[in-house]
């Protein structure tokens, strides 16, 4: 799926494959091209545009992140591939870098052919050719999740060191035949394979001559007629891909070389090597076993291929080495990050103009100096940095590349400032000869992590402390208490008498108003070391140090309900609020703090019982609602099996137009007894009991069931997907994902029909293991998402680990935004870091049309809420889904289940 040409005035259109412009700027740096092939191998996109925007020189890395080929990027305008900006608002930025002003942003978003979005960190420069010609320089770092597996991720990473190593030997060694010695064992021993060989074509008639092979019986130097038409080897010398062999038994493209199956060769790859005139020769591996090669195994060779073709091609290792140390020279002043490289002695040898800037020393005063000395000497308190600790230097000893997120650095005036860098070791003849380091100023970036972290432990609205940073309290609390050095402690739960009230008749705006107010009081109520919580609504939670004292919470109580007598006073209202309070005194025969807060909640029910501005310290009595919960729970048990669990549609659609793209299942209880029952009444039991692993794996067949019928039954249903909510128990589970493909495989259904979605609090309570879990579940083909964003506490990083596609605003931040400043910027902020994360973005409970509204003007794509619909019965839902030939992509939009 292509997307149209951009036409800017004074901009020519693309036309994908012009490789005038390419030509030019060949000639410019002309003898070059061993120092294309190093940048090639790079992983970081990198490209030189001319003054009329268009594409002359791009690397492999870039053509990887737009999705286009090399051919079809040269003449294309840069513009096509940069989103959210106008083309006016590019052209004048790229104007303004090769006038030397600046004004790139840091980070942008670009489109890839496929449609996708793509976050980048960008550094930009410029070029100046001999004839006065000026170019732009970009380099792109793709800011995306790592898909995969850690195991694919960590052999990624090493191919492509292995790539690295190979291309810093071609540029820095003549020896060409130990250029391919070393490729050609190195690619073996890396892929695993049995045999290997590069095989050279030789003038005038193409004879070949084995220069190198790896598990063959025939020595190196043997020489070989001509390829025959119709054979392996001329197969591969005019191909213009890799070529892939899954089985040389079944090969019907070309006639199999006698000598691998006499080998007993099942599978392999050749490819071609190409020179300046033309092929120069093939190189393969094979294998004794069938196999299927990985995509990132392709690449790699490929890779290896461009390396040793680049190699070739150049005329001459000193003029090629001369001319890669002049465009190296341009290419280090255009680029914004800094870069220096050090010498086995860790001294500097060469910096760019951007370290002069970022570290405020003149380039006359660097060289030959000791950074480690100059800007990493100390840690941000001031406590020395040991030269045996560096990351720097020890690259020096071991030659292993390494990428440190977050370092500090020291500017000459004194000042400190955060960094983040990669060092990749130099090597020569196999040795390490120096290092070169590339680092930025992270400064910005942690500034808004600052934000984030803020914004994850404190409640939007009032400013104290949200449920999170409650609960991490609390759990210290209790750790500190059961190893008997924490003192005794009370927990309070606080719920505002009849607070509904002011919301339905002065609306929430003015109760939003009062809650903050409240919430100012009810602080200064607190003795020091007390720690308060806005939970939602108008619920509080307290931590009271007890110092020993029994009696301590409810004097903390009594505070509080004379305080709230006092009346507060919003514009031309005066307000009476009382509050029922909840004590949990002594929590040391407790295990968990969700026992403690239940078991306050119940008191804080009994208080509320009694009438307002009541407390309630909760004792042994109170267990009427245990047993109700136990009635529940056996009820529970059986429910699944008799028929009284159903589940309930309610359609998620697209806000432009309003059209379904799929469907939330709402879990119901049709209870014999009671009648029905909500979420809210049965799912903390199952929570609670551990019933939630059946009852979760119910709902995750029903859905998929439900989702398989619709598909047989609706020709509209083909795009669209459902989910299921995985509970934090479900996600501690170590056969999670053997039961969600058992029930897959059970009811037929096709991976990329199923969304699974989990809560952020449940994501960050078991960081480590969710990525872990989520990226299997991922490659199963199911896509993830994050529910309630933005009343958990992840940070970014923890964020941009998770391998998951999309985000659902809560409610609690949909409500009134229209009226909310506050609410509608965190909305904003929620839409934009989604945007910039490649991730989709619902809204939840979206209730009138001005909260729509305002969702689509932020560019929000999704919604559901009681504007469009109720959850409706299965067959009611059915008549949501839109008609067969309606555009419908739910699969990369939002479709969630859960229980609620």
């Amino acid at each position: 799926m292509g997307r149209p040409k951009t036409t800017v005035q004074g901009t020519p259109q693309g036309s994908g494959g012009d490789r005038g412009h390419e030509a030019t700027f060949r000639a410019v740096c002309a003898g070059c091209e061993g120092f294309f092939a190093f940048l090639d191998a790079v992983a970081v996109g990198l490209a030189v545009v001319d003054e009329a925007g268009r594409f002359v020189w791009v690397n492999e890395a870039l053509c990887r992140i737009l999705g286009l080929p090399r051919d079809r990027l040269f003449g294309e305008a840069f513009i096509r591939f940069v989103a959210d900006t106008s083309a006016e608002q590019v052209m004048a930025l790229h104007q303004a870098n090769l006038d030397g002003q600046g004004g790139i942003p840091a980070e942008w978003v670009v489109l890839r052919e496929d449609g996708g979005r793509v976050p980048v960190h960008v550094s930009p420069g410029r070029l100046v050719g001999p004839d006065g010609s000026r170019y732009g320089v970009i380099c792109a770092s793709d800011l995306r999740p790592q898909e995969g597996s850690q195991e694919s991720l960590k052999r990624r990473a090493f191919q492509q060191g292995i790539v690295s190593e190979i291309g810093l030997f071609a540029l820095s060694s003549g020896d060409m035949p130990g250029l391919f010695r070393k490729t050609i064992r190195l690619m073996a021993s890396v892929l695993d394979v049995e045999m290997a060989e590069f095989i050279r074509f030789l003038p005038p008639d193409g004879a070949m001559r084995l220069e190198v092979g790896v598990g063959r019986s025939d020595a190196d130097g043997s020489l070989y007629p001509p390829p025959e038409p119709g054979g392996m080897a001329a197969y591969v010398r005019s191909a213009k891909a890799p070529v892939v062999i899954k089985d040389y038994l079944r090969e019907e493209r070309f006639v199999p070389d006698p000598f691998f199956l006499a080998a007993g060769m099942r599978s392999g790859i050749g490819m071609v090597i190409h020179g300046r005139d033309g092929p120069y020769g093939v190189m393969g591996i094979h294998t004794r076993e069938p196999r299927s090669f990985s995509g990132d195994d392709i690449h790699f060779l490929q890779s290896l291929a461009n390396v040793l073709s680049e190699a070739v091609a150049r005329t001459g290792a000193e003029a090629a080495l001369a001319a890669s140390n002049h465009l190296g020279g341009l290419i280090l002043e255009a680029v914004g990050e800094g870069i220096f490289g050090i010498d086995l002695m860790g001294r500097i040898t060469f910096v760019n103009p951007a370290t002069t800037q970022l570290t405020g020393y003149a380039q006359e005063a660097l060289v030959g100096a000791d950074p480690h000395a100059l800007w990493h000497h100390s840690k941000p308190d001031g406590k020395p940095f040991p030269r045996g600790k560096s990351p720097i230097l020890k690259v020096l000893e071991d030659g292993r590349r390494r990428h440190v997120r977050e370092d500090w650095f020291w500017r000459a005036d004194g000042r400190i400032f955060p960094v983040d860098y990669v060092v990749t070791p130099l090597l020569a003849d196999g040795r390490i000869s120096g290092a070169v380091v590339a680092f930025r100023d992270i400064t910005e970036r942690k500034k808004a992590e600052k934000a984030l972290t803020y914004q994850a432990y404190h409640d939007e609205l009032t400013g104290l402390y949200n449920r999170a940073f409650f609960i991490e309290r609390l759990e210290r609390a209790m750790r500190g208490a059961k190893s008997g050095g924490g003192g005794r402690f009370s927990v309070m739960f606080l719920d505002l008498d009849d607070f509904k009230f002011v919301n339905d008749s002065l609306g929430h705006t003015v109760g939003d108003r009062l809650l903050r107010g409240i919430a100012m009081r009810l602080w200064n109520t607190l003795d020091p070391g007390d720690v308060i919580a806005r939970l939602g609504g108008d619920e509080f939670a307290v931590l009271v140090q007890g110092q020993g004292e029994a009696t301590r919470g409810l004097e903390t109580a009594g505070r509080i309900h004379e305080e709230l007598k006092k009346p507060s006073r919003i514009d031309e209202f005066e307000f009476f609020v009382s509050a029922s309070v909840g004590i949990v005194d002594d929590v040391s025969a407790y295990e968990g703090v969700d026992e403690v807060l239940r078991d306050a909640d119940t008191a804080m029910f009994q208080a509320k019982s009694r009438g307002k501005g009541k407390s309630e310290v909760f004792d042994r009595a109170m267990h009427d609602r245990a047993s109700e919960r136990l009635h529940l729970e056996t009820g529970l048990r059986r429910a699944v099996e008799h028929g009284e669990l159903y589940l309930a549609y309610q359609p998620i659609f697209r806000l432009a137009d309003r059209t379904t793209v799929s469907f939330e299942a709402l879990a119901r209880w049709r209870h014999p007894v009671r009648g029905l029952l909500s979420p809210a009444v049965f799912i903390p039991v199952a929570e609670a009991s551990g019933l939630i692993l059946a009852l979760g794996d119910w709902v995750l067949r029903e859905c998929c069931k439900r989702m398989r019928l619709w598909l047989d039954e609706h020709p509209g249903a083909a795009d669209m997907s459902i989910a299921a909510n995985i509970s934090a128990k479900q996600l501690m589970q170590g056969d999670l994902v053997a039961r969600v493909a058992r029930i897959l495989d059970e009811t037929g259904l096709d991976p990329r029909h199923l969304k699974l979605e989990v809560t952020e609090s449940v994501l960050m309570e078991n960081a480590e293991l969710a990525v872990d879990i989520l990226g299997r579940l991922r490659d199963l083909g199911i896509r993830l998402a994050v529910d309630d964003f933005g009343t958990g506490y992840s940070s970014l990083s923890y964020l941009r680990r998770f391998p998951v596609d999309a985000l659902k605003i809560d409610r609690s931040f949909v409500s009134n935004m229209d009226v909310n400043p506050e609410k509608f910027e965190i909305v904003r902020a929620i839409v934009q870091l989604g945007r910039a994360l490649n991730l989709d973005v619902c809204a939840e409970g979206v209730e009138t049309e001005a909260e729509l509204a305002g969702l689509v003007s932020l560019g929000c794509g999704l919604g559901q809420g009681y504007l469009y619909a109720r959850p409706l019965p299965a067959d009611e839902a059915r008549a949501f889904i839109p008609p067969p030939g309606e555009e419908c992509d739910p699969l990369g939009e939002e479709a969630c289940t859960k229980f609620s």
